[in-house]
């Protein structure tokens, strides 16, 4: 009788939960897309578009916080 092959895990490793990112799926309007993109490009340290999206979400959940007090 063979003995099972030992079989090791293909991909990325697992990361904690605390490192894991929610994917979350927006439509933009191609004008807004746009404005993103262009505020991407003005950019030298070549942020892709999800991290200028996810950079102004903070920012404005900031400016909000600080119009609120």
């Amino acid at each position: 009788m063979r003995k099972p092959k030992k079989t090791t895990g293909r991909g990325r490793p697992v990361k904690d939960a605390g490192e894991r990112l929610v994917q979350v799926a927006v439509r933009f309007p191609p004008a807004l897309l746009a404005e993103v993109d262009a505020i991407r490009d003005g950019r030298k340290d070549g942020a892709d578009r999800s991290a200028v999206v996810r950079e102004l979400v903070v920012a404005g959940i900031e400016a909000r916080g600080r119009a609120r007090k």
